[in-house]
Parts: structure tokens; C-alpha cells; sequence
């Protein structure tokens, strides 16, 4: 199978501490990756390592061959991240966070439009989209956070903690979601939820 994400010999270190250490591993394309640990173990910072908002120190990193450090645009294009911690624009609404987030990933107005009614829909928060963040549950905005991820079609799909915080009912229907997303596209999530981890990933 040919790979979609190569970490080779990865090293980061931040403050005097070692974070990550020869880290090697490969994600083949189609399939679902998970990273599990304990919080501090440095899941967070193998995501956002890939996604360009932390720099390595050494060793090289590739996603569908490109390398992370020199072509980071092509890179955005064609990955979706969610983070942990929220991070939605407090002023804008839901529709704006959802839309400029497409824009900026390279679609049409007329689709990022459209792809961000969708997943409203699917998700069931499309009654919240003219709504501010800042009025929204914690549960709601990790929704939100999650169908951004996906807004723009990306062909590798990056989740921190994907259901922190969400109760049973979302949990299932992001659950659902990344199932009928499997094979399609590469989806690399973290977690410390061994039993989701067990049930979905493909590799651990």
C-alpha cells in the first residue's frame, strides 16, 4: 500500500524537554491511524507537527510525498485538522467559521457555501449557524470544529481528542461519519479512549 503519512527519525524538543525522540512511523493511504497515550505523552504535538504549527527539530515528515517543511500550502489543501481546544473565530458566526475555513482551503464561495450547510445538516447544528460561538455549548463547538475539518473535502483527515467532550448521541454520529469516510480518505486521530481506538483503527 503506498503511504499517505511518513514520519522519519522525528525529533522536537521545547523548553529543555524532549517531546518527541526518533519517532518513525508510516500511514498508509485509505486506512485509520490512532495515536494513544496519557496526556503529556506527545500526541498533540505529532498532529500538529503534520498540520505546520509546530516546527521539528529533525527528521523529515510527508503527507502523499510532500514534504511538510517546504510545500505546507499544498499541504493545507488536502489536509483537514481539528484540534483539541476550541478555537473558532469569536467574531464570526458558525456559517463564517465554516465558510472562510473552506475559502481559505482553496473553495469556491459558492461551495464553501454549500459544503457548510451540508455538514450543518448532517451534524444537526444547522439551527445554530447564525448563531456566535461564544453562544454555543462546549459539545456544540467541537461539532463545528469537526465538520471545518471536513468542509473542504480534504484527502487526510488529522482529529485531536475527536469526542472529548461530546456526549454519547454526537459521539455515535462522529463515529458514523468517519466510518463511511474509511477507505476513502486517511484519517489519523489521537486519543486516551483505548476502546474507540480498539474499535476503529485500523493500526494503534
Amino acid at each position: 500500500m503506498e503511504a499517505s503519512i511518513t514520519f522519519k527519525a522525528i525529533g522536537k524538543t521545547f523548553r529543555g524537554n524532549t517531546l518527541l525522540a526518533d519517532l518513525s512511523f508510516g500511514v498508509e493511504k485509505g486506512s485509520t491511524f490512532v495515536i494513544v497515550g496519557e496526556n503529556g505523552a506527545g500526541k498533540s504535538v505529532v498532529l500538529k507537527l503534520l498540520v505546520g504549527l509546530m516546527e521539528k527539530d529533525v527528521g523529515m515528515a510527508y503527507i502523499h510525498g510532500k514534504d511538510i517543511s517546504t510545500r505546507g500550502d499544498e499541504i493545507r489543501s488536502i489536509t483537514g485538522y481539528m484540534p483539541q481546544t476550541i478555537d473558532l473565530d469569536d467574531e464570526l458566526t458558525i456559517l463564517e467559521n465554516l465558510e472562510i475555513f473552506g475559502r481559505l482551503h482553496g473553495l469556491s464561495v459558492k461551495d464553501a457555501n454549500a459544503n457548510a450547510l451540508d455538514w450543518a445538516e448532517r451534524l444537526n447544528f444547522e439551527s445554530d449557524l447564525s448563531r456566535m460561538p461564544q453562544d454555543l455549548s462546549h459539545g456544540k463547538k467541537r461539532l463545528v470544529q469537526f465538520a471545518r475539518a471536513l468542509v473542504h473535502d480534504p484527502q487526510v483527515i488529522i482529529l485531536d481528542e475527536p469526542t472529548k467532550g461530546l456526549d454519547p448521541h454526537s459521539r455515535t454520529k462522529v463515529w458514523d461519519i468517519l466510518d463511511k469516510l474509511h477507505q476513502q480518505k486517511t484519517i489519523l486521530f489521537a486519543t486516551q479512549n483505548f476502546s474507540e481506538a480498539e474499535r476503529y483503527a485500523d493500526r494503534i
